[in-house]
This record gives structure tokens, C-alpha cells and sequence, in this order.
């Protein structure tokens, strides 16, 4: 056989190759698409498994979401996916969270979004194991210098309230401080753990580590905490920081007791320092020096602001929520609805079809609700800082990031040093501190999502700032 026929022969062998290869691959990856997917990932801090169950190609198809680590929410059928022989794409519309991937070999690659995080997902056609969290730069590391006692107290005769208490080698002296740690809106554990961020927890070991006790602990059925979060008020916060006040003063009959309350956990302090006369100073972290309606209302337009929404779109947003606080306040919890309801069809015309996110009026209706339609809503909106600084004579430490949008610094800042008491002005600090968000870190975005992704829990500043105050104040 000649050259010629050779290379015909060798020409005509790869063209047959490439076909029987070609009609072989799409099956294969058909096949290998559909099926149980498993991903075991982090994210903010956080481990996380996730099933997807696919099954069928494009619109035929199917993709269901389930959620291991949360038996309660049940699988979820996506509405919106895409899906193809060797990829996919789904949107989950109630979590605001979607996935792109393709095939790799045996694994689906892809990046997940959602709350303006993203980060990489692999699934795997194997059941995956939760990985291990690994932590915060600043997260404590042994040896502790210092001894720690996980103690309950009970507010009520139903719930105990579980805690840990650093206690430094001090209870020999004549008077020793012991910082409370409260926190801010929503369930918290004792770190007040958030994003993967411990800053409580950072906080008790440096005070620790500089002779000062500490006690931090899980909100009411957060953690080991006993009650139910859902249907406390802020009246029943503050009773129980009262009943840990009156507790760890009986016990330690010798601490001089110092509140450190973040966010709308310095409002607590307030609501408790007016019940007890044990406290002897208050650390107003990120708080409200105004009223909480100002506060909601101003974050609402910072807070989309920073996240890239448009002028006319935080606008909006942002009287949402005025009409919603407005209405909170002039209603009944029966009237509320009715009433919020009439105003979103009175301006329908006019909100940014963004905002609704694809929601019907009275699905928005509803959200309104489930947000301002409660006790904690009403005493949070009704609550003004004036009325208990005016009451107290205690020194105060205040500090404010310059940079957060949650609680604006200024205008906070504004309100305590107009109200504190001329008693309390006299001998208390004021600090805004330049680069820093709500939750004290070094920013620079500086919106909500950016909080993940900062290896910072919260600055050296602020760490030694409140340990100073707390040793002078203890001297006098």
C-alpha cells in the first residue's frame, strides 16, 4: 500500500474515531449530570452541606436543594435553573442564593452567591462530611491565663440563662471590674458569633489577659439558654440582664460591674441601668443616641446605598420603612396590616419594580408585617435614648465607627452627648473612630456583605481603648 492510501486509511480511522467518540460523550456526561450531588463548603465562617438532586436535561429537567445541617427546611424545587448535559444554573429565589457550574472529571465546579458573598462550590457524587470551621486570626488561643466557669442564671423561674464567666486572679482585692457583655439585634450565642467573626469572645480573653473578668452569655433560646427568642421583647432583655446583674453581685459581692452593650444591645444596657443600682458604667458600643425609629430609618437608605443600589431605589427603600415605622406606632397589632397594605397600593405606581424583588403588594404586605408587627418592634421604634440618660449619673464610654452604616456615627454620637446628663458628660468619653464599621473592623467597602470576608473580628483599638476606661474608672 502506497503513501497515499496510508494516510487515506490513517485520515479515514480518525474520522470514524471522532464520530464513536462524539456519540459517545453526551450520554456520558447526561448520565453523569443527573443524580445526587453532595458539597461539603465554607462560607463567612461557617460549614455548610448542601444536596442537589438532578434529574433530566433542560426544561424537562429538574434540580431540588436540600440542606442537610437543616432537617426542618424541607428539599426546595428551584423554579428558575438552567440545565445541560455537562452544566447547570439555579436561582433560589427565597434565599436570594444561586449557583453556576460545570463538569470537572467527577465533580460539579461551580460559585455560589448569595447576600453579595461568593465563593466556590464542588459537589461530589459521594456523601461529604461537614469540614471543620478554621477560625478567626484573633480567635483565643491557649494557654489562658486566666480561669473560665460555663455558669447558669435564671431570670425567671422557667428560663436559666447559660453563660461563661473569666475570672482573672482578682476576687482577693478590694474591688475588681467585671465587664457584662450584651448583645445586639437578633439571636446571639455568647461569642456573638456572626459571619465566623467571635468578637465577644476576643474581647472577654483580652480583658482576661489584662486582669479584668468578664461575662458573656447565650440570648433566651440561643445556645444553651432556655426560653424562646421569637417572642421576647426588649422588656424581657432587659430583665435579664437585671437578674445576671443582681446574680454575679451577689456572688461577687466585690466586682464593680460594667455593662458593654453593641448595637441594640447598648439600648438594653440603658433599659437595666435604670432598674439596678450594681451597674457602675456603661460601654455604648455602635449604639443608638437617638431614637431606635431615627436609627432603622437612616440604615435604610445607608445600607442599600453601600451595596450599589441606586439613588432612587435607596430612597424608596428607605421610606418603606419610615411608612412601615409610622405605622407601627399609630396602629394596633390587628390595624397594622390593613393599613400597610392601603399605603403600598396607594404608591404601587411609584416604588422601583427592584425593590419588590418579583413579590406581589401583599406578599410585601406580609414581610412588612413579620418585621414591624410585633412587641420587640414596637418598643425598638418607641425607644428614645434621652429618656434614660437623663435618669442616670454613671461615666459612659461611646464608641462609634466612623465608617458604619448600621448606626451612623455622627448623628449617635450627637444624641448621647447632647442628653448624657451634665453628672455623666462630666466624667464620660465619646470616641469616633476613624475607619471602622458596626462591627468595629477595619473596612473598606464597608457595607454588610464585606463583614465576611475581613480577617479582622475587631480592632486592636477598640480592644485596648475599652480596657483602659475600664481599669481607670475601676481606680477611682
Amino acid at each position: 500500500m502506497g503513501t497515499s492510501s496510508y494516510k487515506y486509511l490513517n485520515m479515514k480511522l480518525q474520522h470514524l474515531l471522532l464520530i464513536a467518540l462524539i456519540s459517545c460523550v453526551h450520554p456520558t456526561f447526561h448520565s453523569q449530570i443527573q443524580g445526587t450531588w453532595h458539597s461539603n463548603f465554607q462560607v463567612a465562617g461557617k460549614s455548610l452541606l448542601m444536596d442537589l438532586q438532578v434529574e433530566g436535561i433542560g426544561r424537562d429537567g429538574a434540580i431540588r436543594v436540600a440542606i442537610p445541617d437543616q432537617p426542618k427546611l424541607k428539599p426546595q424545587v428551584m423554579e428558575d435553573f438552567v440545565l445541560f448535559s455537562d452544566s447547570l444554573w439555579f436561582d433560589w429565589k427565597a434565599i436570594g442564593l444561586n449557583y453556576a457550574a460545570h463538569l470537572q472529571g467527577d465533580s460539579l465546579v461551580g460559585t455560589m452567591t448569595q447576600s453579595g458573598l461568593t465563593w466556590k462550590a464542588v459537589f461530589y457524587k459521594t456523601v461529604q462530611q461537614a469540614k471543620t470551621p478554621s477560625g478567626r486570626p484573633q480567635d483565643p488561643k491557649a494557654p489562658f491565663p486566666y480561669s473560665v466557669a460555663e455558669i447558669e442564671i435564671a431570670p425567671t423561674k422557667k428560663i436559666k440563662l447559660s453563660g461563661t464567666l473569666i475570672l482573672p486572679e482578682l476576687e482577693k482585692s478590694n474591688a475588681f471590674p467585671l465587664v457584662i457583655m450584651v448583645s445586639g439585634s437578633g439571636p446571639q450565642d455568647r461569642d456573638c458569633e456572626i459571619l465566623g467573626h467571635r468578637p465577644f469572645w476576643v474581647l472577654a480573653d483580652y480583658l482576661g489577659r489584662n486582669g479584668i473578668a468578664s461575662f458573656r452569655y447565650d440570648d433566651r433560646g440561643t445556645g444553651k439558654s432556655g426560653g424562646a427568642f421569637a417572642s421576647a421583647s426588649q422588656l424581657d432583655f432587659a430583665s435579664d440582664l437585671v437578674a445576671i446583674v443582681k446574680e454575679l453581685k451577689q456572688r461577687y459581692p466585690k466586682a464593680n460591674i460594667f455593662i458593654y452593650g453593641h448595637s441594640e444591645g447598648g439600648m438594653t444596657a440603658l433599659r437595666a441601668a435604670v432598674q439596678s443600682n450594681a451597674i457602675v458604667g456603661i460601654i455604648e458600643a455602635a449604639s443608638v443616641g437617638t431614637s431606635g425609629k431615627e436609627v432603622l430609618i437612616a440604615q435604610q437608605y445607608l445600607i442599600p446605598k453601600a451595596s450599589g443600589l441606586s439613588e432612587n431605589e435607596c430612597r424608596w427603600n428607605q421610606r418603606i420603612y419610615a411608612a412601615g415605622a409610622e405605622i407601627t406606632l399609630r396602629t394596633t397589632q390587628n390595624e397594622f396590616l390593613k393599613e400597610v397594605d392601603s399605603w403600598l397600593k396607594a404608591n404601587q405606581d411609584s416604588i422601583p419594580v427592584s425593590l419588590l424583588k418579583g413579590q406581589s403588594l401583599s406578599e410585601v404586605a406580609n414581610g412588612l408585617a413579620a418585621f414591624f408587627n410585633n412587641d420587640w418592634a414596637r418598643q425598638f421604634l418607641s425607644f428614645e435614648t434621652e429618656s434614660y440618660l437623663k435618669q442616670l449619673t454613671l461615666p459612659f464610654l461611646i464608641l462609634n465607627g466612623a465608617n458604619d452604616i448600621q448606626v451612623p456615627a455622627t448623628e449617635n454620637q450627637a444624641g448621647f452627648r447632647q442628653h448624657l446628663s451634665p453628672a455623666s458628660l462630666e466624667k464620660s468619653t465619646l470616641y469616633i473612630v476613624p475607619g471602622l464599621n458596626h462591627l468595629f473592623q477595619h473596612c473598606q467597602q464597608c457595607a454588610i456583605s464585606e463583614y465576611a470576608t475581613l480577617d479582622e473580628s475587631i480592632a486592636p483599638e477598640i480592644l485596648s481603648t475599652i480596657q483602659l476606661w475600664v481599669a481607670a474608672q475601676n481606680a477611682h
